[in-house]
């Protein structure tokens, strides 16, 4: 079996794949980025213009990227493209949302797997974490409906600290439920936030290698 992952940033994610390896069994793994190849240049215009939909992640190098939905998505869709010869399944390793992908291999999107999980617990006060501040009206407006209160804070995966997360976390304690919306936070910043709020902390990495294990498991 082979599981294939998409980047909206620069593949390989070294900061991503090595912590939800575990996860996935014994698979081989192939990543495909959507600025893969790009100059910083050609990736310069792919940034947002005010009213856009907002989306972060981060170059080979580490460099956090602020980057439009619209600009990117035709450039994801060619990843998939490319990796749906090869590969069982595909993963996307971002938690914006994209409902015009399509793929003849089983394609697993962490929004919709967040949405869906948290929907079904039933939760009243939900708090949010996304790592831009032009995200937070659109990140309401995405979990509204899922919960009775959306409360949201902004600290980069990329470029926020520990004291960032912890204040963002402090401003959340009195939510249910903590989501982390974004790829980039990882383990570490799910057991700080969990620390701060003595709250249940979804982080979407691992939800997302939990369901593909799940779907390799023989």
């Amino acid at each position: 079996m082979k599981v294939g992952f998409i980047t909206i940033g620069q593949s390989p994610r070294v900061d991503v794949v090595p912590e939800i390896k575990p996860y996935l069994w014994d698979v081989e793994i192939i990543e495909c980025g959507a600025l893969d190849g790009l100059t910083l240049e050609e990736i310069k215009e792919l940034a947002p213009k005010e009213g856009e939909y907002v989306l972060v992640s981060r170059l080979r190098d580490g460099t956090q990227v602020r980057l439009s939905r619209e600009k990117i998505v035709k450039r994801l869709q060619e990843c998939i493209k490319k990796l749906e010869t090869e590969v069982d399944i595909i993963g996307v390793l971002c938690t914006g949302e994209f409902p015009e992908l399509t793929s003849k291999k089983p394609l697993v999107e962490p929004s919709l797997l967040l949405l869906k999980t948290v929907e079904a617990l039933g939760v009243s006060k939900l708090g949010v974490i996304v790592p831009d501040p032009d995200q937070i009206e659109m990140t309401k407006r995405k979990w509204s409906g899922i919960a009775d209160t959306i409360k949201v804070q902004s600290v980069s995966p990329y470029l926020g600290g520990e004291e960032e997360l912890v204040k963002a976390a402090q401003e959340l304690g009195d939510c249910d439920l903590i989501v982390l919306d974004c790829i980039g936070y990882g383990l570490n910043a799910k057991r700080l936030v969990k620390n701060v709020t003595k709250k249940p902390v979804v982080l979407p990495r691992t939800l997302m290698a939990r369901v593909i294990g799940e779907l390799l498991e023989e």
